[in-house]
């Protein structure tokens, strides 16, 4: 029997997960741990003329130095009375949206793989990076899918509301796709079975692999700079390697780069230049593999 398509688009899922992910007590905005050290809470590149001109501008601007603008003060003001936690890892997650099939096939039940299943496929280029990825960051890094073990819009917003999107998800690690086209799975959580040789799969849960990879050491970092000069060192040299062959997606990276380290050049020499090029980079290329990045640790 043919999978059916999912009732809601990709972008209605990703946007609670990450929400509601982003909002425990392990996972955080690099921007709020980091924010000290880069001196911003969020900042875009834009060329549209109307927000330009509700500023009193006739064209569009190339950019502004941020560095004019006394940042540490207002991020001061707003989270003086939130704790952020001591960095320990990396979590970068890939939302997936998934087809439905109301039986599974036998080479899948063999497996473990119950009725009714969801799936979802992998992109080769993106699994590609992303092993890189992991393998680069080794003990500091989780990174993994995400994608929803519900197909209905109705659930979608039953599990915002409520909500527990995050424990109606599968949360399968890069490497545990390795080599393989998709991911079959008939419950939340790890556990499922990957295409092409079919194998099954059992993990615990994201957060509950957040918490044990602490608990194991995830080692402490070095300062935020250092941090961050490490990820941007990583993503550069898991987008280098991606194939043989240049692709699109490594080409807009380097180019994208390349531009990042002209505007951080804006800045004095020093810590707050090298985080800014750093921090900017690892956004760009999560940006580019459509990645969402997060950041664990104990509070205080």
């Amino acid at each position: 029997m043919a999978l059916k398509t999912c009732e809601f688009e990709e972008a209605e899922y990703r946007g609670p997960l990450f929400n509601q992910l982003s909002t425990s007590s392990l996972l955080w905005e690099p921007g709020q741990v980091f924010e000290k050290h880069i001196g911003i809470d969020h900042a875009l590149f834009t060329t549209h003329a109307y927000l330009h001109a509700l500023h009193g501008h006739n064209m569009p601007l190339d950019g502004v130095v941020l560095s004019r603008y006394n940042w540490d003060y207002i991020w001061a003001v707003r989270r003086s009375k939130k704790k952020l936690p001591s960095f320990r890892l990396n979590v970068f997650i890939q939302a997936k949206r998934p087809q439905y099939g109301r039986y599974a096939p036998k080479v899948l039940k063999a497996k473990g793989l119950k009725s009714p299943y969801w799936r979802f496929e992998v992109t080769p280029h993106q699994q590609v990076a992303l092993e890189k990825l992991q393998q680069r960051l080794n003990s500091r890094a989780i990174v993994c899918y995400a994608c929803p073990a519900f197909h209905k819009e109705s659930i979608l917003h039953k599990w915002t509301v409520q909500p527990q999107i995050v424990e109606n998800s599968t949360f399968p690690d890069v490497a545990t796709l390795s080599g393989h086209s998709a991911w079959n799975f008939s419950e939340p959580g790890a556990r499922g079975v990957a295409n092409i040789d079919p194998t099954a799969s059992d993990a615990p849960s994201l957060l509950e692999r957040v918490s044990l990879l602490i608990e194991r050491g995830g080692q402490e970092s070095g300062t935020a700079v250092e941090e961050l000069q490490f990820l941007s060192q990583a993503v550069k040299l898991a987008m280098e390697s991606v194939s043989d062959e240049a692709t699109h997606i490594q080409a807009r990276f380097f180019e994208g780069a390349r531009t990042l380290q002209e505007i951080a050049s804006e800045f004095a020499n020093g810590e707050e230049r090298e985080a800014l090029a750093a921090y900017a980079t690892v956004l760009h290329f999560c940006y580019l593999n459509r990645l969402k990045w997060l950041v664990a640790g104990h509070a205080g």
